[in-house]
């Protein structure tokens, strides 16, 4: 059975693509929390460079007056995690929380508007050790 050049051709861009799309999504190191127009979370699940694994920061986007928290619950919904923007100005992110967590296990982090000590749930993704 002979195959077409134009089979071939498009053969060769699909495989392309696919090697493309996993390097993409490999390559990319934080898992990132939407916090609303507030902000946002970042998961660090492994080492890199001076980043550590099992970290997490808040980073706020928005001078409003309103900062971004964000918690990392474990599966009995243990606060095991914490990082806040309150008391940083706007455009900043918190330093790395960080600390060594079991490998291989689910986390729920849930981002949060504050303002004056009150939380306002805005947005919660799901990541792993």
């Amino acid at each position: 059975m002979r195959i077409g050049s134009k089979t071939k051709a498009i053969g060769t861009v699909v495989a392309s693509g696919i090697l493309v799309i996993g390097i993409s999504t490999s390559a990319s190191a934080y898992d990132n929390i939407p916090a609303g127009n507030y902000g946002y979370a970042q998961w660090n699940a492994n080492p890199s460079g001076s980043t550590p694994g099992d970290s997490l920061r808040a980073c706020d986007t928005n001078a409003d007056g309103y900062g971004v928290k964000a918690k990392a619950f474990n599966s009995n919904y243990d606060v095991v995690r914490t990082a806040s923007t309150s008391g940083l100005s706007a455009g900043q992110c918190t330093s790395w929380k960080s600390g060594d967590l079991p490998e291989d296990n689910r986390f729920q982090i849930i981002t949060y508007r504050v303002k004056d000590g009150n939380e306002i749930v805005l947005d919660h993704r799901f990541v792993s050790s």
